[in-house]
């Protein structure tokens, strides 16, 4: 009796292996290039230079949901800026969101907010 419990029991966490077989679904999330819910609003950064008014070309860019996440280091996003200074975060959830640049020393922190079905621009200057 205790050989054929033992034998069920084998049997069956035989069957109930999982396989690692990647999927399609595997290769990553997709970048959303097309809005299709009304409360996602679009995000651009542009880095200024607060002394000159001038672009700074290829500054970090974070993305945080919140202001503690700063200190943690927890951020959704990091974008480097392209030559022009400009960064596209595309379509996030409407909220509050905060946004740190930096290049060098100099540093910025701001509060965005997203509002549905809107693009919104800000400029962040960096000192």
């Amino acid at each position: 009796m205790k050989l054929l419990l033992a034998f069920i029991v084998v049997i069956t966490l035989a069957s109930c292996s999982k396989t690692n077989t990647p999927s399609a679904q595997d290769e990553g999330a997709a970048i959303i290039a097309k809005d299709s819910s009304q409360f996602n609003g679009r995000l651009y950064i542009t880095t200024l230079d607060y002394f000159g008014g001038t672009k700074i070309a290829n500054s970090d860019v974070y993305l945080y949901t919140n202001y503690e996440d700063i200190y943690r280091n927890l951020y959704l996003y990091n974008i480097i800026g392209n030559n022009g200074g400009e960064v596209d975060f595309g379509y996030l959830l409407q909220g509050n969101y905060y946004v740190v640049s930096s290049k060098g020393f100099k540093r910025d922190t701001s509060l965005v907010q997203i509002l549905g079905g809107r693009s919104v621009q800000r400029n962040v200057y960096l000192r």
